[in-house]
């Protein structure tokens, strides 16, 4: 994901709740499903 977006380039909305409604709007373009994954990297 592309955390580096302009918030009003989203509509001043979090990145992850951008691709949920992109998501919704256009399912096909979407090969895994949208997860927001807090925390450090194991």
């Amino acid at each position: 994901y592309n955390h580096h977006l302009p918030q009003k380039a989203l509509g001043h909305e979090a990145p992850v709740q951008a691709l949920k409604k992109w998501k919704m709007k256009a399912p096909d373009l979407f090969v895994k499903n949208v997860r927001n994954h807090p925390g450090p990297d194991r």
